[in-house]
């Protein structure tokens, strides 16, 4: 009996085990089914009580961890997929599954390690090796990207999406004429396909051939093409062109094919109040500020249009939201303040332009940094761009696309010409793009803002901030200000000094100039009134002549990069007609400047600018050379003498001089070098 109550006790031990193994078979087989119809719940469920009966095996924690990642839980997959790898190191596809894993949640090293690990089992496989050229992207290491790419289309050479994968690499590798070669491949091989005239127009819109580039729009948009990136960009260039009406076409149906891209909807509205259809633009920016609440632009713009038309409590709204986010913005203030005034409350009206006046107050004694523009930008830029043709290459996330393509300043659009003039003023100015820029303070400066003679700081900017109404009134009072005081003491030479800069700053240069000789008559030592009188008549000679150095420009730089370098540009033939008696004054009191303050660098980097006007080359470069070894970081005189050297065939020095440029902060040099990189193979 004991013997047999053993055998009984053993054969219940069987018929439990398989019974225990016939219902984990049983729950691993209705978690696959749960999984394969995308219950990722439910399926989670069934791997959990297989794994409570069974923690040895590897399947369940292997499907768990698929349905974690179709749930986005990365973390959670990938601490299963450790388990699974612990328990057997040799399973390819778990190693793709995590190397997936930790791609999403940023481990990129570990995701290329774990690829990698995958491609030792199975070296042929596409999808690891796809998945690994996206993480390789992303680390920015697109040589080896390319390499896996062009063993792809060895493998299949045939593959549309191969190709575009590979274009849109050597895009982001900045290499631009490789990428338009081979999307213009594509567009051979298969000129049916619209989404190949998009990409190929992409590249010519970031080389800076429009023309080009809305022809090939022109033939996706024939062949049927339903991405809305195509009307919006092809909408940009005809609006450049001044062709409105097709533009307002093309924007409209962008947003017809996506209607809840704030993007172009706010493009759209700006061309809209460019054409005076404001209904239709408050419209707009109306939907634009309920797709994004947080766009400023937009609240702003709509704010303007609602003034126009009368939506007094609307606009005051709007900029009332403008001065909650950013109290220091002074437009808003003002904007809201005329509202008020429209509406009768002069009290309120007061209050708003008082603020708006202190705020003034003390941004020029240095004590707030104020935000006097909101930047709207219209241009193509690359990170957009490329999001806007994503659909066309291959990849497992659409948020994964906008990885690994910041920053590239290099492919953004650019017009070739020099940074202008270093002037004396009161405001500091600031670009909207997180660039500070460099400042350049001289012992002359630091001189004058210790005599605490002016009633600000004074600041040498390349470039000046536009005033505001507000703005322009207090010089103008300034100015009443100080003509009161010339009046009873004509012999203080620094009352004319600032009334001077006063009128340059209003834009009266005439009595700008008269104020500064007046100054230099009393006081013939006075550095910064020679310097600021030649700045005066240097810019009403630019004023009339500025589009014409442009073009100059633009045709040289583009003449210097043909195959004729040995002949671009006879100087003695194209010398400039512009009035020598001018110049002969503006230089004088230059070379003036550079006699009683020798080592002011950019008195010697102005007075380069008036012999780049002159077509006078050689003593430009002189000039710039002077002012660098004066100040070896100064960048802007890098960047123009670079300029300078490129349009007279010196392609070596100019590259050598825009990459310093570059390296010290002016970055306009990387489009230039990247230009010249291409044009150049």
């Amino acid at each position: 009996m004991k013997k047999l109550s053993v055998i009984l006790l053993f054969l219940c031990s069987i018929l439990f085990n398989l019974h225990a193994q016939m219902n984990t078979d049983r729950l691993m087989s209705i978690g696959k089914n749960a999984l394969y119809f995308e219950d990722y719940v439910l399926s989670i469920q069934y791997f959990n009580q297989v794994i409570k009966v069974k923690p040895y095996l590897l399947e369940p924690y292997f499907y768990r961890a698929v349905a974690k990642i179709q749930l986005e839980d990365y973390y959670g997959a990938e601490s299963d997929l450790n388990n699974v790898l612990q328990k057997n190191p040799f399973i390819p596809m778990a190693y793709y599954a995590r190397g997936f894993c930790n791609k999403n949640i940023g481990k990129l090293q570990e995701a290329n390690m774990d690829f990698d690990n995958a491609l030792l089992f199975s070296p042929n496989n596409q999808l690891y090796i796809i998945n690994k050229v996206e993480v390789l992207e992303q680390m920015k290491q697109y040589d080896s990207a390319l390499v896996w790419i062009n063993f792809l289309i060895d493998i299949s050479p045939k593959s549309i999406p191969l190709k575009f994968e590979k274009g849109k690499v050597l895009l982001m590798n900045s290499d631009t004429i490789a990428a338009y070669n081979v999307f213009s491949d594509i567009a051979k091989t298969d000129s049916l396909n619209a989404d190949a005239w998009n990409a190929k127009a992409l590249v010519n819109l970031l080389m800076d051939n429009e023309d080009k580039a809305l022809e090939d729009y022109n033939k996706a948009v024939n062949l049927g093409t339903k991405n809305p990136g195509t009307f919006a960009n092809r909408g940009i260039i005809n609006y450049r062109n001044k062709n409105y009406r097709q533009a307002l076409a093309d924007f409209d149906t962008a947003v017809q094919l996506d209607s809840l891209d704030d993007n172009i909807l706010f493009n759209r509205s700006l061309l809209r109040i460019e054409v005076g259809d404001y209904n239709n633009a408050l419209a707009d920016l109306n939907k634009v500020v309920s797709l994004n609440s947080e766009s400023s632009e937009a609240i702003y713009q709509r704010g303007l249009i609602n003034g126009i038309l009368g939506n007094y409590n609307d606009a005051i709204n709007d900029f009332s939201l403008i001065i909650d986010k950013h109290p220091s913005f002074i437009p808003a203030l003002y904007n809201r303040a005329d509202i008020y005034a429209k509406q009768g409350d002069e009290k309120k009206a007061f209050i708003d332009r008082y603020n708006a006046s202190e705020i003034e107050k003390k941004h020029k004694q240095g004590k707030d940094e104020i935000n006097t523009n909101v930047k709207v930008n219209d241009d193509v830029n690359i990170d957009d761009a490329i999001a806007s043709i994503a659909s066309l290459f291959i990849s497992e996330s659409a948020s994964d696309q906008n990885k690994g393509i910041r920053g590239l300043v290099q492919n953004n659009n650019f017009t070739v010409d020099k940074i202008d003039n270093f002037v004396v003023s009161y405001y500091q100015y600031k670009e909207n793009n997180g660039i500070e820029p460099k400042l350049y303070n001289p012992l002359v400066i630091q001189n004058f803002n210790d005599s605490k003679l002016s009633p600000a700081k004074l600041y040498l900017v390349c470039k000046e901030v536009k005033l505001t109404e507000a703005m322009i009134a207090l010089h103008f009072n300034s100015i009443d200000l100080l003509s009161s005081k010339i009046e009873n003491n004509q012999t203080d030479a620094i009352n004319y000094f600032l009334r001077a800069l006063d009128y340059s700053l209003v834009q009266d240069f005439e009595n700008a100039i008269n104020d500064y000789t007046k100054a230099i008559i009393l006081n013939s030592s006075m550095v910064l009134a020679y310097f600021n009188r030649a700045n005066i008549r240097f810019k009403m000679l630019e004023k009339d002549n500025n589009e014409k150095w442009k073009n100059e420009m633009e045709n040289s730089f583009n003449n210097s990069l043909t195959k004729n370098k040995d002949k671009i540009i006879d100087v003695d033939l194209i010398k400039s007609s512009y009035n020598s008696s001018e110049f002969e004054m503006i230089l004088r009191d230059y070379e003036k400047v550079i006699s009683l303050a020798p080592d002011f660098a950019i008195a010697w980097y102005n007075k380069a600018n008036i012999y780049v006007y002159q077509k006078d080359y050689i003593s430009a470069i002189s000039a710039y050379t002077s002012a660098i070894k004066i100040d070896n970081d100064f960048g802007e005189a890098y960047y123009n003498r670079g300029l300078i050297y490129l349009i007279t065939g010196k392609v070596k020095n100019a590259v050598s001089d825009l990459s310093k440029a570059g390296e010290l902060g002016v970055y306009q040099s990387y489009s230039i070098l990247k230009k010249i990189n291409s044009l150049i193979k």
